[in-house]
């Protein structure tokens, strides 16, 4: 497997030559030859220290943001990974129409395709199990395969007499396919109605052979073990007759047959998940499909609609993107057109070839999601259960949001404030619809994944870095309903935040309650389990300081002001005989004795992790650990290692609690630091390969990482729009801002070793600060950074701390910019 892997890994870096570039730039007109879509399908365990693997990315077809994400499911990886495909395996079971990239748990992978040229004889589903019969799968190897942003292409059981060549690309609501099957062979198509990877409902599926036409539905969901339910329909038809057909419910095959369906008769199964301990599968979830025939040696084409409100919104998405008037190369071409479009907003010039692919390759996958989730004529299925219509604007869906509020939602902002402006209105009509702001929504379902209250930091952020349409109004009120009430949702039982009793009347969630697992306990136990509690704190105190941001900038400020003093909740954590952020109990103890290496009272890292992750206040963190020089020696220590696992007192930058840590050095005087630290994370962690990720990338949040990592500035504090100054990877970087403004950005003398600035301007000004607002660079604006090997003697330049923002450290934080 190891050889494998590693001639895997060359033939990916062989196939990203192809995109190779001239003259040093990040391909002005065709950036997309420059992506690598395997990069993260290695879903191996990742390796803490030098990151590589669990990235749970997929390689199929999509166009930026799409709703259809056609790719192939894997095994034995499928056990696995949430992306479906694992760089490690050699089946497929079939071609999913739905996906998620980067998640920590499987969802979607709705209605797998799987071409054979086996004879249909037995029900294709394993009675009893969700796994499909062995003589159907179909080997694969990289060879036979390549990928590219829109396009993926596969020859199943390659060099035999079975082989059938598959080509897949999409628009934003449907896929296109065709279908090379051999002569002498049968040439079947199978459609798994109830194949997706939490199926636990209905699946139902019908066969129009005068329409050339395959239907169905499927409901699932069941996200990281939540609650939540979701119903996707789709509509596929083909450019030729069948030549004969049939389904199957569960273990009855009926040739002939145009309809079956099928219904869990339980409420939710389990797939196996590698290091999490669940009961055992307690159903098989609904087990429904087709098939068709065609002649032997025949070549199919099929357009698949897809939509979460109807077969014939299904219909309706196909006539109106995928008429049936071109065929797949058309497709490809277009989608091809939109990722360069999207993919060309940020242009980067210079630098080693290897860094532009990287480069490229997370910025696509920042690109893939939150998922458009309304249909072409802007029906959307909403959190009430009732099919609403987004006028005007796109409905989107699956928000990593304990992930994204980092950096992800200020990349979008940035680059699309248009397409970031309907997300946010997306997630306040979550909150019209379900009565509470989502935490983790997937699909029209509520998920109780993760902690804290992500929206309001969404949405504050969102605001922050130019995303203006939405009804801001509507967001604070649904951002203080959550911070101010208990109750819980219909929807899937949702509780918005956990433990606000004891946060309301202690300043601090309590310790006493904390359950142990709260990645499984939402099925198992009650919604309302705190997971967490000092995580939960910390997550509270960041929500509650983007609630008071945007009530700053709507003029609320006596609103700002209690919500200012909110904020500073993490000082109720304070444990001074620890000098550290301790959990704590309702009485008043802090739990003891206090080990940084432990992650209890944590979420997926430990207290010496969590330690840092009060960005709304730094100052005011640095002043309780006794001063920049203490607070100095203590960051230094932890980054000893830059990826060391969740259970460690060092630096664990594979997950989202420690993405702040590297820019701290700008609060304690000392940003050189932070340009050397967040060089060596994004060279060492990061790379264009199969397993080029340092864990979950999370819908695109750790890719947004990197891409901010590598233009030398990052948005260091949610629900505003302060940029932490490092140092560009590249020699140059244009950043369109829409409406013909660009954000330039220029290292001079850049290079893999030279991290150090010397000087610092915006539009030929020298900068005092480590630090600028977005505000001064939105209009149009050229940063410019002076490299070298070394930093400069002294202080060096723009040394001047970004602000914190407390009641008594700043007192116009309750004044817009």
């Amino acid at each position: 497997m190891a050889a494998r892997r590693r001639a895997g890994v060359l033939l990916a870096a062989l196939l990203s030559a192809c995109g190779r570039v001239g003259s040093g730039t990040f391909a002005s007109t065709d950036p997309a030859a420059l992506v690598n879509v395997f990069t993260g399908t290695d879903a191996g365990a990742p390796d803490f220290g030098t990151g590589g693997g669990a990235g749970n990315t997929f390689p199929g077809a999509t166009v930026p943001f799409g709703l259809v994400q056609w790719s192939p499911e894997t095994l034995p990886g499928l056990l696995n990974s949430p992306g479906g495909y694992d760089w490690g395996d050699a089946t497929i079971r079939g071609f999913s129409l739905t996906h998620l990239s980067g998640a920590g748990c499987p969802t979607l992978q709705d209605v797998p395709f799987l071409p054979t040229t086996e004879p249909v004889a037995i029900a294709p589903v394993r009675a009893g199990t969700w796994e499909i019969e062995p003589r159907y799968l179909a080997s694969f190897s990289h060879d036979a395969e390549q990928g590219a942003p829109g396009d993926y292409r596969v020859r199943l059981d390659p060099g035999t007499d079975r082989e059938i060549s598959v080509e897949l690309s999409a628009t934003t609501r449907t896929g296109a396919a065709r279908l090379v099957f051999p002569g002498g062979r049968e040439a079947n198509l199978l459609v798994n109605a109830g194949g997706s990877s939490m199926a636990n409902g209905d699946a139902v599926v019908a066969i129009d052979p005068e329409r050339r036409e395959v239907s169905g539905e499927v409901e699932s969901g069941q996200f990281c073990f939540a609650r939540n339910r979701y119903r996707v329909f789709f509509a596929a038809e083909f450019d030729r007759p069948f030549a004969a057909w049939g389904t199957w419910s569960r273990s009855v095959l009926s040739p002939g047959s145009t309809s079956a369906s099928d219904h869990a008769e339980k409420p939710f199964h389990l797939r196996p998940i590698s290091g999490i301990e669940v009961p055992p599968p307690v159903s098989n979830g609904a087990q429904a499909g087709a098939w068709i025939s065609f002649a032997p040696g025949s070549t199919v084409s099929v357009r698949v609609g897809v939509s979460f409100t109807s077969v014939e919104g299904a219909r309706a998405n196909l006539r109106a993107e995928n008429p049936g008037d071109e065929g797949v190369e058309e497709v490809r071409r277009r989608a091809r057109a939109e990722w360069n479009e999207m993919l060309g907003r940020v242009r980067v010039e210079g630098g080693e070839e290897h860094d532009r692919r990287t480069f490229a390759t997370m910025l696509y996958h920042a690109l893939l999601a939150p998922n458009v989730f309304s249909d072409a004529n802007g029906d959307y299925a909403g959190m009430d259960g009732i099919v609403h219509r987004a006028e005007g604007r796109v409905a989107y869906a699956n928000f990593s949001g304990w992930d994204v509020y980092r950096s992800e939602i200020a990349l979008l902002s940035i680059l699309d404030p248009e397409r970031a402006g309907d997300m946010a209105q997306s997630l306040v009509e979550n909150a019209h619809e379900s009565g509470w702001l989502p935490k983790w929504p997937v699909a029209a379902g509520q998920t109780d994944v993760m902690v804290g209250d992500p929206a309001s930091p969404i949405l504050a952020g969102a605001w922050a870095f130019g995303a203006r349409g939405f009804d801001a109004r509507a967001a604070l009120d649904a951002m203080v309903k959550g911070a101010t009430e208990t109750g819980r949702s219909p929807n899937a039982d949702y509780v918005e935040r956990q433990g606000l009793d004891d946060y309301l009347r202690l300043g601090w969630v309590a310790q006493d309650e904390s359950a142990s697992n709260g990645g499984a306990t939402s099925i198992f136990g009650s919604t309302d389990a705190v997971w967490g509690s000092a995580a939960t704190t910390l997550e509270y105190a960041v929500a509650d300081f983007a609630v008071a941001r945007l009530a700053a900038e709507l003029g609320e400020r006596g609103l700002c002001e209690e919500f200012l003093r909110r904020s500073a909740s993490w000082r109720n954590l304070w444990d001074p005989v620890a000098r550290s952020l301790v959990p704590r109990f309702r009485d008043g103890r802090f739990l003891s004795p206090f080990v940084p290496e432990s992650t209890v009272g944590w979420v997926e890292g430990s207290g010496a992790q969590y330690l840092w992750m009060v960005p709304q206040d730094v100052g005011g963190l640095v002043d309780a650990m006794g001063g920049e020089s203490e607070a100095r020696r203590r960051l230094a220590d932890f980054f000893t290692e830059l990826n060391a696992g969740p259970a460690s007192r060092f630096a664990y930058l594979s997950n989202e609690p420690s993405s702040l840590t590297p820019w701290l050095w700008a609060w304690l005087g000392e940003p050189q630091r932070t340009r050397e630290t967040v060089r060596r994370a994004i060279l060492g962690l990061f790379h264009d390969g199969p397993g080029g990720y340092p864990g979950n990338d999370d819908l695109g949040q750790m890719s947004s990482w990197y891409v901010f990592g590598a233009l030398g500035l990052y948005p260091a504090i949610p629900g505003t729009d302060v940029l932490v100054l490092g140092s560009p990877l590249f020699d140059a970087a244009t950043v369109r801002l829409g409406a013909g403004r660009e954000l330039r950005v220029v290292g001079r003398g850049a290079r893999r070793d030279r991290p150090f600035a010397t000087r610092v301007r915006l539009d030929g000004r020298d900068l005092d600060r480590s630090w600028v607002r977005f505000s001064e660079l939105v209009a149009g604006a050229t940063l410019d950074f002076d490299l070298a090997e070394a930093p400069p003697e002294g202080p060096g330049p723009a040394t001047a701390a970004p602000p914190s923002f407390t009641a008594s450290r700043d007192a116009d934080a309750c004044t817009p910019p």
